[in-house]
């Protein structure tokens, strides 16, 4: 049955309780832009859909066409593709192989026939991606025998070549499960409508697309405020300054409570912080200390093993959810802070000494370990950011695990890997399920290692350099022990990677209106800020497995370089594109050849691109000076997004949408917020 606009919902068995729907993080659905998106018909019916139940669970089968592609399934960093793979969707840290392990996996895959299948289960479910053709037990029975000796599966596979290959999902222990399909007509249609059906994507604060900067996890009060201070007196652009975990009095597992040895006077040091321009994030994780002044009123609602001694709160049970998120609103967010780092709320299984709770633990509200792994990053953001919106702060945060519903959460995942093509791989894979994805500086081997990293999150949903391991920003020495020992580059050295590292986060300063309207677009009509190529052009076989590039918004590719690259060819959606910086026109395809300071980007078809005149901050309400660039004939305006960047009012208010042309005139909407420099 039809549940929603272009949504079926399909029941099989008896489904558990406690799936993600049934959550306190699931948002209400935008069902007026639902509709407007086009109407199509399912691919197929409950009908068509093989449903069983063993004493290992259930299974279901769903049926796939030839030359069907699948993405999706959460956060990948390994590949983008799934087609004719087995994917067991565990929550892991550390994934060592392409096997479905991730810090945010997710029940929901999207496929190039245009419609997409949310899985309401909370399980370590494994999904075989067409790789697997059906055996009919029926026609077996009928074969002949040849020579006295039965045909093998292999041999009956070979004589019914028309034999398929459906997608076959596994659910350990369900009895159950309710299924949810997302019509198109086209994949990008189909995507938008399971955005838009979790509550539209996250739309971020405008401080919060600017840059950030962790300092070093051992730095004291003093220590911060002269990194803000030099940061400011250099004119490096910074809107978020984070504290790592030396800020607290216990970290492992959390106190919650500020180091009286570092931060004796937390509240001078914050407010001489916010003077600054700067918003605090802190980082902590969910594990509660026995010193935190809010363990005891948790222990009754956690699980029954402990983490780094610390409790484990069942975060499904509200009376454990407002116990904490009233403790951070009153002691963090009514007094300056703005931002939360969400650690350590995924799993690790290949580390020398696991971690987390085991996935056959029991918690009150009858979640075991497994399910609890699996939602514990969205309960965890639902109950912070309910702490922000107490103090009335539009929040962006980070946080290192999601699942499915994810989008409306202003939380973007990162990770303690380091690999650079991983980095870049997961933000292509992240739109597929609504979720969001920093390729964060953490480490670099050498100067071009680290401006390409750089260069990489200038259109990506998170500007991060996380110097937690380092006391001294990184253009003066990027080796760790060098760094800590304060032995730095020769001065010319360290004046030069100064200025690339102020140029690069200049260069994300200019396009934050643009990206700022691309997450309104998401928050709105559901289209994700950053794609794989294949999801807006899924007919094209050779954009299928780009996981290198992606689309920022409507009109811009990013194709960032890895250190060691010197040229790369890309093929193209079909239209025209050019070149960001020359203004070179091209058509199929381009061969890059960037110089190392630069971070390649092309603009699709004839174009305005709106470009802010860069600050080192942003601040409230501030009126952004804008200077275009022009592409081709013609060229089509830019639409920009104009609330006042910071307050919840755009929820109750009608959108504020207008146009920048290439005369440099602006629709009447933008006027307050934007001005066209000559």
């Amino acid at each position: 049955m039809e549940f929603l606009p272009g949504v079926f919902r399909f029941r099989f068995g008896q489904p558990e309780n406690g799936t993600p729907s049934q959550q306190m993080y699931v948002k209400p659905p935008r069902r007026e832009a639902m509709a407007e998106l086009p109407h199509a018909e399912p691919p197929f019916d409950a009908s068509q859909i093989k449903f069983t139940v063993s004493r290992r669970g259930c299974r279901l089968e769903l049926p796939l066409t030839s030359g069907e592609d699948i993405y999706g399934l959460g956060l990948n960093l390994k590949s983008l593709r799934h087609t004719g793979k087995k994917r067991t969707l565990r929550v892991n840290s550390d994934p060592a192989t392409d096997t479905g392990d991730s810090h945010a996996p997710a029940p929901l895959y999207f496929t190039t026939a245009g419609y997409g299948v949310l899985v309401d289960t909370a399980r370590y479910a494994s999904f075989y991606c067409g790789g697997n053709t059906h055996l009919n037990s029926a026609e077996e029975k009928k074969m002949p025998e040849q020579g006295g000796v039965k045909l093998s599966e292999a041999e009956l596979y070979a004589l019914d070549s028309s034999a398929s290959a459906p997608m076959v999902i596994d659910i350990p222990a369900a009895p159950g499960v309710d299924l949810y399909l997302f019509t198109g007509p086209a994949l990008l249609d189909a995507v938008r409508r399971y955005v838009l059906f979790t509550g539209g994507g996250a739309l971020p604060p405008e401080w919060g697309l600017g840059c950030w900067y962790r300092t070093c996890g051992a730095s004291d009060a003093a220590q911060v405020l002269a990194m803000a201070k030099e940061l400011r007196d250099k004119s490096i652009p910074c809107d978020v300054l984070g504290l790592e975990p030396g800020w607290q009095s216990k970290a492992y597992s959390c106190s919650f409570k500020w180091s009286p040895e570092r931060f004796p006077q937390p509240d001078r040091t914050v407010a001489a912080l916010n003077n600054m321009g700067y918003h605090v994030n802190l980082w902590e994780h969910l594990f509660t200390h026995p010193t935190s002044p809010i363990y005891r009123d948790l222990v009754p609602y956690s699980g029954d093993f402990k983490v780094w001694d610390g409790a484990v709160p069942d975060l499904t049970l509200a009376p454990a959810s407002e116990c904490f998120a009233s403790y951070h609103a009153r002691t963090f967010t009514s007094r300056g802070i703005s931002s939360f780092k969400l650690d350590e709320c995924d799993n690790s299984d290949f580390i020398s000494s696991p971690w987390s709770f085991p996935e056959c633990s029991q918690f009150p509200s009858g979640q075991d370990g497994e399910t609890m792994h699996s939602m514990l990053g969205m309960l965890y953001m639902e109950t912070i950011g309910r702490a922000c919106r107490k103090s009335n702060i539009r929040t962006y945060g980070s946080v290192r695990n999601a699942h499915a519903f994810a989008p409306p959460q202003p939380f973007v995942l990162y990770s303690d890997l380091y690999d650079h093509a991983e980095f870049i791989r997961g933000v292509t894979t992240c739109g597929f399920s609504g979720m969001l994805w920093t390729p964060e500086l953490r480490h670099a081997v050498s100067p071009e290692d680290y401006l390409r990293r750089l260069q990489a999150m200038v259109l990506s949903p998170q500007m991060l350099l996380n110097i937690w391991s380092m006391p001294h920003p990184p253009w003066r020495q990027l080796r760790r022990e060098l760094n800590s020992a304060g032995e730095f580059y020769p001065e010319e050295e360290q004046l030069r990677l100064e200025q690339a590292t102020r140029d690069i986060l200049e260069l994300r300063m200019r396009f934050l209106p643009y990206l700022y309207a691309a997450f309104a677009e998401y928050s709105f009509h559901g289209t994700p800020p950053f794609r794989a190529l294949t999801m807006d052009v899924p007919d094209d076989p050779r954009l299928r497995d780009v996981d290198y590039a992606w689309m920022a918004g409507d009109r811009l590719l990013a194709v960032p370089f890895r250190a060691g690259m010197t040229e790369l060819t890309v093929p193209l959606p079909e239209g025209d594109w050019y070149d960001f910086h020359t203004g070179e026109k091209y058509t199929r395809e381009v061969t890059l050849r960037p110089a190392p300071e630069e971070l390649p980007i092309l603009v699709k078809g004839s174009a305005v691109v709106p470009l802010a005149e860069p600050v080192t901050h942003i601040t409230d309400g501030m009126k952004f000076k804008l200077r275009l660039k022009c592409f081709g004939d013609a060229p089509r305006p830019a639409r920009l997004f104009a609330d006042d960047g910071f307050s919840f009012a755009y929820e109750n208010e009608a959108p504020r949408w207008g146009e920048v042309r290439a005369d440099g005139t602006l629709s009447p909407e933008l006027a307050a917020r934007y001005e066209v420099l000559p």
